[in-house]
Formats: structure tokens, sequence, C-alpha cells
């Protein structure tokens, strides 16, 4: 038998180490020089990065290493809103023409999608893209962001409450909602499963609420594994829609994910089944077979 290098919670260990974005100074920094750009020039206050955020999977922190897209909100004043709401044609268009002709000015590469929601998108030479959000606070304290198809219109969503939801219970549940999160998005990479990240993540903060070994540490994170697997296997294919826990929007499937759940539940008895035989060649090339190339052998 192969001798062990590593046990299953160090493993689990390391492969939560192994996700983590290592290029957060390069993101941080580009989201500073948006941010403050957009306060220059629709609040004209300088050297300032307040009012934008990070939504999206980097803002709930479920982001993993080779990340490349990065949704930034960027929140405008109220004055903004009557003047583009009351724009003589496609006012929605109009505002996102204006950010993105402002952002040009400090990333020549800016450009503006021009599909139903619309963004300002910056595609940076080294592979990462920042799409640009602009949005305004409502009277339920929501935001509004534009859509631009046919005359324009104002789309409502609340993406902080969200990010609020998902950080509340991670803390209640010492990390492992976003430990979970961060594996199972490897394994959707590595498999192509259609679970798109909002869904996904939805998913995991409902099985934490209910699994049993929710309070327990590393030592269960193989059995946390096959528990996630069974839960989302046992998800009906009829059922369409979910709702986002923290704004309730509708979150839609966008394919199948059953069976390749319980193909990875199925191979990961079988592999727990080699870690306690001592095979561990084999059970690590089973790991890295759900997990992809992240996960430590």
């Amino acid at each position: 038998m192969a001798k062990r290098i590593l046990s299953v919670p160090e493993k689990f260990r390391k492969f939560v180490d192994n996700l983590q974005i290592d290029n957060e100074s390069v993101i941080n920094r580009r989201f500073k020089a948006i941010a403050q750009k957009v306060n220059l020039e629709f609040r004209n206050i300088r050297y300032d990065y307040g009012n934008a955020y990070f939504i999206g999977s980097y803002g709930r922190g479920t982001a993993t290493k080779g990340t490349g897209i990065f949704n930034v909100m960027v929140v405008l004043p109220p004055q903004h809103f009557k003047r583009f709401d009351t724009y003589k044609g496609n006012g929605q268009f109009s505002l996102l023409e204006e950010l993105k002709e402002k952002l040009l000015e400090i990333y020549p590469e800016t450009i503006m999608k021009k599909d139903e929601k619309g963004e300002v998108v910056i595609p940076f030479p080294d592979g990462l893209i920042f799409e640009v959000i602009p949005a305004f606070v409502d009277s339920k304290g929501n935001y509004l962001y534009p859509n631009i198809a046919g005359e324009g219109s104002w789309n409502e969503f609340n993406p902080i409450k969200e990010i609020n939801t998902i950080n509340e219970l991670n803390y209640k549940y010492g990390g492992k909602v976003k430990h979970l999160a961060r594996m199972m998005r490897a394994w959707k990479q590595a498999n192509n499963v259609a679970l798109p990240g909002m869904l996904l993540d939805n998913m995991v903060m409902n099985f934490m609420e209910e699994w049993e070994g929710r309070e327990r540490s590393y030592l269960f994170y193989g059995i946390m594994i096959l528990a996630f697997f069974e839960y989302l296997a046992g998800k009906r294919d009829d059922q369409e829609h979910w709702y986002a826990r923290g704004s309730n929007r509708e979150l839609p499937r966008t394919g199948l994910f059953g069976d390749m759940a319980n193909d990875a539940y199925k191979k990961t008895v079988e592999v727990m089944k080699y870690e306690e035989e001592g095979d561990y060649v084999r059970a690590d090339a089973c790991w890295k077979q759900i997990f992809g190339v992240y996960f430590p052998a």
C-alpha cells in the first residue's frame, strides 16, 4: 500500500487553501480605481472609493482561484436617476454610455455589453474582466439597475442582502458555508455541471441549515461532501426555480444536475472506501476526478 502523506481532514484543509484567490491585490486595486473615478464623475468626490461593492461570487466570498469575471455595483446619487429616468428615449442605454465614456478615461479597453441587462465591461490584458453595473437605491432599500431592452426600464435586486445573509450563516457555522461553496464550485468546474453560482450558494446555505453535522470540524469534511452530494442529487428534476436567501429573487434552473451529483456521491463513497483501506493512490486519483486540479495529492 502507498504511504499516506495527508489524512483526509488535512487534504480538505489544504484543498480549501488551494482554492483561495491569489491575486486579490490586483483585483482590489482595479476596484478602487473604478470606484474613485465614478465618485469623481457622478458625485464630485475625489480619492474616495465608497458607494461601490463587489457583488456576485467574489462579493459573497465563494469565488475560487482562477475566477476571471468580477461584478462591481456602483451606486449613483438620486439626482442622476431623475436625469436618466426622464430622458427622451432610452435613458438606461444613455446611462451606460455615459458610464462607459467616463471609465474609458482610465481604462481604454472599456466596452458596453448591449444585451438585455446591459453592463459596462472592462477586459484587462491579463484576462480578468470587470463588469460594472450602475445602480440607484429605491424607496424600499433595494437597488435599481438599467435594462436597455426596448425603450429601457429598471430592474430591482438586492445583492447586498444576499451577501449579508451568506456572511451571517458562514459565521454561524464556523466558515463551513463558504468552504463548501468553494469546493462545490471546483466540482462544478471540473465536471461542467449546469448549476449557476448563486443557485449553488443557495443550495449550500439551505443544506447547512439542515445538516446534522453543521457544528463539526475538518474531521468531518469528507462526510459533509458526501451528504451534500446526496442532498443535491435528491432535488427534483422538474423544479424550475428556487428563491435566493436574503433577497427572495428567483433563481432559475439552467440545466439538469441531479444525475451528476448522484455520480459524485457514488464516487465519494468509493474514494472514502479507498481511504479506509489505505489505498491512497486510488483515493487521490478519485478525489481529483471529483474536484479537479486543486485537490491535493
